[in-house]
């Protein structure tokens, strides 16, 4: 009798889960958005896995990765190693480290670096775009497309570039390099995104525009000043790691045979990491207005009326900022271009493919908004730079006619392929820069 009584049980048992692997199987794609596949969601489980697992060994906050600098605000903090995201699971994970300058250097070249024979050294200011172009092939690409026409020098291109940084912050980095002892034969300016969304968002946050971008320095504000660190904060940050810590519990569960073949927790796992990266954004975005909005005076800079126009007055700094640049570049015999890097919000400038839009593509987002309204003031200020001779070159369009996708995240950053063609462009344009100066010398 008792042996009937336990039979019963296992087959209720047994019937209920097959029935809930038929519902979540018939119910996967609805959910999800996509169909069922046990070898593709494995993979993405271990990628987030891996995800995760460096997120919470790191600790990473503003205040590890990055340090107050005396000139341009912020650098990274040396020798701070951190891992770039992995393309897919079974390529290893790239460690990348910043130099003793706080950037991350292309080769291991050595800070300041001191000019070979045969060397033409290229100094690549900006924000992360400017950074990713150096990481991303570059070097490479331009000494391809300069030798392609009859350029024969050693293409060398030192990273001064740095997340968020905006203008003056290229400015100021570029004097503290030459005064650092650091040997350049050109300068190329690659941005425009940083100075107009984040110069905006300082306006709007009560920061002076000149100062660098609030938004990067929220956090380091509070943390490496004898100031009370705000108690808010902290409670976030644990909230923060404890969603990580959580969905890492449930997804390393999940892993283990026999459960990584169960339709209905494979349907779980992945829908607990949609709900948990939402809850993970709204957190940030917490932090982030809170660290804003208790950053002291000191931060914030002296703020005065500033006019009606932000966008104006923020393109304003810009442009003159690169006016600067130019300045000191031609006192110092170095070659600067100054180029205006491509966005997805701009109009007009690229027919986004099917992946973009999923990945890369928020128009109603803070950043988006600021882009789309604010591009076209730099876009006008870049023809009163080129109509006064300035070397300023507008490559917002030059992905207009590119049908595969570039675009790789919802702010401004693109993969190699969109990098080789902003290199191309570059390398004609410094081809440009380079004849018309050898005429000037001959005059």
């Amino acid at each position: 009798m008792r042996y009937r009584t336990y039979l019963g049980y296992a087959i209720t048992l047994i019937l209920t889960m097959v029935l809930l692997e038929l519902a979540s199987l018939a119910s996967f794609k609805l959910l999800s958005g996509k169909s069922f596949a046990y070898k593709t969601l494995e993979l993405e489980r271990l990628e987030r896995m891996s995800t995760i697992a460096i997120k919470l060994e790191n600790q990473e906050t503003s205040n590890d990765s990055e340090m107050f600098h005396p000139y341009v605000g912020y650098v990274g903090r040396p020798e701070y190693s951190y891992s770039a995201r992995r393309k897919n699971i079974n390529s290893e994970t790239e460690i990348i480290t910043n130099n003793n300058y706080g950037v991350i250097s292309i080769k291991d070249y050595a800070y300041p670096y001191k000019k070979k024979k045969n060397d033409f050294v290229i100094a690549v200011i900006g924000g992360s775009v400017a950074a990713g172009f150096t990481k991303k092939g570059g070097e490479e690409y331009l000494q391809k497309y300069l030798n392609g026409y009859g350029f024969d020098k050693n293409i060398v291109v030192i990273n001064l570039a740095k997340g968020g940084f905006k203008q003056p912050q290229q400015l100021f980095h570029l004097q503290y390099a030459l005064l650092s002892g650091f040997e350049f034969d050109a300068v190329i300016n690659i941005d425009g995104f940083n100075d107009i969304v984040f110069a905006v968002h300082n306006i709007d946050t009560s920061i002076n525009p000149v100062f660098p971008s609030g938004y990067h320095m929220r956090m380091l504000s509070k943390m490496r000043t004898g100031q009370k660190f705000d108690p808010d904060i902290v409670n976030l940050l644990s909230d923060y790691y404890s969603y990580y810590e959580n969905e890492l519990s449930l997804l390393s569960l999940v892993q283990k045979a026999p459960f990584k073949y169960s339709i209905s927790l494979n349907l779980i796992s992945d829908q607990l990491t949609e709900n948990n990266l939402v809850r993970i954004r709204k957190l940030e975005s917490k932090m982030l207005l809170g660290g804003q909005r208790s950053m002291t005076n000191e931060f914030r800079g002296p703020i005065y009326n500033w006019g009606n126009d932000k966008y104006e007055v923020s393109a304003n700094i810009w442009k003159q900022s690169s006016e600067h640049l130019y300045a000191i570049c031609k006192a110092n015999n170095l070659l600067y271009m100054h180029v205006l890097q491509p966005n997805q919000y701009v109009s007009g400038s690229k027919q986004l493919t099917v992946d973009e839009k999923k990945v890369a593509y928020i128009p109603k987002h803070e950043w988006s908004v600021a882009a789309r309204e604010g591009y076209g003031y730099l876009i006008s200020k870049g023809r009163e730079l080129s109509g006064k001779g300035f070397p300023f070159y507008d490559l917002t369009m030059v992905f207009n006619d590119v049908e595969e996708s570039v675009y790789v995240d919802t702010c401004c950053h693109f993969g190699r392929n969109g990098h080789e063609i902003m290199a191309q462009q570059i390398a004609r344009y410094l081809m440009r820069e380079l004849d018309e100066r050898t005429v000037r010398i001959k005059e």
